[in-house]
């Protein structure tokens, strides 16, 4: 994750008696990590903590201006916000309108109405809270959205939006000031603290976890000063703040809880680093003459390298040569020093009176519409690029919402931790489907392909309550699925109108399989025999309740059908730069079967543990060309969606042939 806005420049003059160049240098080396963090994740394990460096400088630098015009009765909100704009909006709105003329030439029709809902949310400032609604199983991966880092500059234009204003009406009292200060920064860690072991996206996008990081560069610029004259300790203390940073870069990475504890080190050593002055030797360590530079432009260059990063990902279908990631951060900085010398400087200068800021806030808005009309017009599929390439599956069932209705026999409590609960309204639904995300990916084509007498109910997909993946189980490594599954099968056994249950489970999920596009570790897991009991344990809860069951066999898994179509481009030259062989794009059908052959007999022992209640389902033929290859495409019908998930054309082939097995059993 990334993220950066206003702390990159400096509210005081060049030449001003407070400008600290340090802090410019302080700049540099956040932003420095961050970018060599994403370009190079195994460098700098921890480089995202460049954007909690950032929010303290912000949250000092900030409060300092308000502060000073407070004390001396010139803070005047209009100058304030029309100073943020001078310095926020040019390389924001040619940062933007950059990329969506990139993405009109490289994307495909969801990527691009994507883009286009967070450009607009972007110039609305409001990113984080765009990508935290999108947050879901069926979210795509960070490394894949161009505008991803724009989540902190919401975070940091939100609290210039409310801060300024609680100074402003407690400004004849130094001390209500910071006891704001202190009670925000404290709910705000709380929160932060309380959200820290659940899988809330809210934990990286809520201003309310976030705004502690501010608050203490806010209480440093209210209580700093005095502070350290008391502690007398002006090289020692920016000496441990810079090795509270290196220990955070070096010991903290993605898989760290974040921000939550992890969070202090880099905040609190960043607070330390400041409170030293200008004069020590870490500030004239800083205060190098290229650092300083960096830290200049480390505004456009944090806007400008991630979206190259990340486009040059998708076109490539993989994570490009080091080579071509090398090229991208030289880019980004050329492009960030042109954009400061060459927009956001002459700008700044020029745009000096409030008449003149329509300039500014005119294109932003304009851009922001353009985003709006793009999301609302799907990605304007007409494109040349959308009709040069097949056309991608969304994984959403088509064709059956004239057909369905919420419900399936679940109390309210336990309807509520099913991503879906839905049946055929036509007739009592004689059939279940019972699942994690493939079977929502599914039922479309079964209820498209079922016949009168023999309709369906629902009950599955994935959310942040889990999945009902069919392991009935008391493990620790299953635990997140045992609520869902247990409520979905009990539902079932209580409704005499369904004769059969389909269960369906992701070998992934079931094996615990990190990857989503090989099985090549699932002749090794050492999952197997919990597999088999949790297997066992559902099925026997059915048919002893007179159900019968079909398992449901996997299909085979291959990397990402985007990434694996050989994308063409409106840059030909681009595409031939990046383009190189993705790894699982096909599979052959001997060595499927040599991967799943375990998986299989399992499958059969337990079926053969009951005379005639019991039968496994395998659809797989559908995905296999007459070569024995499976492939993303096949005789010209798109059989993947999101990313191992059956297209809808593949659930209407699995559907038809499902609803024939399950209407001859007996």
């Amino acid at each position: 994750m990334s993220g950066r806005s206003d702390g990159h420049t400096t509210p005081e003059s060049l030449t001003g008696p407070d400008y600290r160049p340090d802090i410019d240098g302080l700049r540099a080396v956040a932003v420095v990590s961050v970018v060599l963090f994403h370009a190079f994740p195994w460098m700098i394990p921890g480089g995202f903590i460049g954007v909690d460096v950032f929010f303290v400088i912000s949250g000092y630098l900030i409060t300092r201006i308000i502060l000073r015009g407070t004390t001396t009765g010139t803070f005047d909100f209009r100058d304030f916000y029309a100073h943020r704009a001078r310095r926020i909006f040019p390389s924001l709105i040619v940062v933007l309108a950059s990329v969506y003329v990139i993405g009109w030439l490289t994307l495909l029709q969801v990527e691009f109405a994507q883009l286009g809902k967070h450009i607009a949310a972007g110039a609305l400032f409001v990113a984080n809270f765009a990508l935290w609604r999108e947050a879901g199983y069926f979210d795509v991966d960070s490394s894949a959205k161009p505008l991803t880092h724009l989540w902190s500059l919401g975070i940091e234009e939100q609290f210039y939006i409310v801060w300024p204003f609680a100074i402003w009406l407690l400004a004849k009292s130094k001390t209500l000031v910071k006891g704001a200060a202190v009670l925000v920064g404290a709910v705000s860690f709380v929160a932060c603290i309380a959200q820290t072991n659940s899988s809330s996206a809210g934990l990286y996008y809520s201003p309310l976890t976030r705004f502690w990081e501010l608050m203490i560069g806010s209480l440093l610029a209210m209580v700093g000063g005095e502070l350290l004259a008391r502690i007398g300790r002006r090289t020692i203390v920016p000496s441990i703040g810079v090795a509270m940073i290196v220990i955070a870069l070096a010991t903290i990475d993605a898989s760290s809880p974040f921000p939550s504890w992890n969070a202090l080190l880099p905040t609190i050593g960043t607070a330390l680093i400041i409170s030293g002055g200008a004069s020590n030797p870490v500030a004239r360590l800083l205060s190098n003459k290229v650092l300083v530079w960096v830290g200049l432009i480390s505004y456009p260059l944090y806007l400008w390298h991630w979206p190259l990063l990340v486009i040059a990902r998708i076109v490539a279908g993989t994570t490009p040569t080091p080579q071509v990631r090398t090229a991208i951060v030289v880019l980004s900085f050329v492009l960030a020093a042109v954009t400061y010398r060459l927009i956001e400087t002459p700008l700044k200068i020029r745009l000096n009176t409030r008449t003149k800021m329509a300039v500014l806030v005119v294109p932003l808005v304009v851009v922001a519409t353009v985003g709006v009309v793009t999301h609302q017009n799907d990605g304007l599929p007409s494109r040349r690029v959308v009709t040069m390439n097949p056309p991608l599956d969304d994984g959403e069932p088509d064709g059956i919402d004239d057909v369905v209705e919420n419900g399936c026999g679940l109390d309210p409590e336990a309807e509520s931790l099913m991503a879906h609960c839905l049946r055929d309204s036509r007739e009592k639904p004689r059939f279940a489907l019972i699942g994690d995300s493939k079977a929502y990916t599914l039922i479309g084509g079964v209820i498209r392909t079922s016949r009168p007498g023999g309709r369906w109910l629902m009950i599955g997909g994935t959310n942040e309550n889990g999945a009902p993946v069919p392991m009935i189980i008391d493990h620790p490594a299953y635990e997140w699925y045992q609520p869902s599954i247990t409520a979905a099968i009990d539902a079932v056994n209580r409704n005499d109108y369904i004769e059969t249950v389909v269960l369906v489970g992701a070998v992934r999920a079931m094996y615990q399989i990190a990857s989503e596009s090989s099985f090549a570790e699932l002749p090794t897991s050492p999952n197997g025999d919990l597999v088999r009991v949790g297997l066992a344990a559902t099925v026997a809860r059915l048919v002893a309740n007179g159900k019968k069951v079909v398992l449901y066999v996997d299909n085979p898994p291959l990397t990402r059908p985007e990434d694996c179509m050989k994308r063409r481009t409106r840059l030909p030259l681009v595409e031939n730069l990046l383009q190189t062989n993705v790894d699982n794009c096909e599979i052959t059908r001997s060595t499927f079967d040599t991967q799943t052959s375990h998986y299989r007999a399992m499958l059969d022992e337990i079926a053969s543990g009951y005379t005639e209640a019991v039968t496994v389902f395998d659809p797989n033929d559908v995905y296999f060309d007459n070569f024995g290859i499976a492939r993303h495409v096949v005789n010209g019908q798109m059989m993947y969606s999101f990313t191992d998930h059956p297209s809808d054309a593949a659930a209407e082939v699995i559907g038809a042939e499902l609803n024939t097995l399950v209407s001859g059993l007996r």
